[in-house]
């Protein structure tokens, strides 16, 4: 048996109520965060999946924290280690720079937060913040082959999740 199994049935007898279902996902959390102990690449995959069910692959503020905390620059310093990690601009810092360019109507600010930050975290040693914030809105927001028929600007969510899955 399979958890939508369980579910299933649950339902087909009736024992199914808001507090039970809320009592499931009380249990299921702890269930992962003994995932997470054991296998921290393999909770991050479970939650980010589950996360794509809510959100429709766009970030919401704990996902994008995530991620971009995660950044490491591709940039090296003296001891050839990576120059940086995180976030080099805040969530405002963003908004402020990309005020003026256009993005599709789903495109929410944690997309865009963790786009640019991406960008910089991969160009920071051969390019300026300038060149950086147009080479992320160019490659994230205006691809025009990525997912023609969909239209739905998540080139950043799948980006992510691509990158975490290896």
């Amino acid at each position: 048996m399979n958890y939508t199994q369980l579910l299933d049935q649950a339902k087909t007898n009736g024992v199914i109520t808001d507090k039970k279902m809320s009592a499931a996902m009380q249990q299921m959390s702890c269930d992962l965060k003994q995932i997470k102990e054991a296998d921290e690449h393999l909770y991050w995959n479970i939650l980010r999946r589950q996360h794509e069910v809510f959100y429709e692959r766009h970030y919401s503020e704990k996902m994008a924290n995530h991620d971009v905390n995660n950044l490491v620059y591709s940039e090296c310093d003296e001891q050839g280690e990576p120059a940086g990690q995180g976030p080099h601009w805040s969530i405002v810092k963003v908004g402020e720079l990309t005020r003026d360019l256009k993005f599709h109507p789903k495109v929410n600010h944690w997309d865009k937060y963790v786009a640019f930050n991406a960008m910089y975290s991969d160009l920071s040693g051969t390019m300026n913040d300038e060149d950086i914030i147009k080479a992320a809105y160019a490659f994230y927001f205006c691809d025009a082959d990525w997912q023609q028929t969909e239209n739905d600007c998540t080139k950043i969510w799948d980006y992510m999740s691509m990158h975490a899955a290896m």
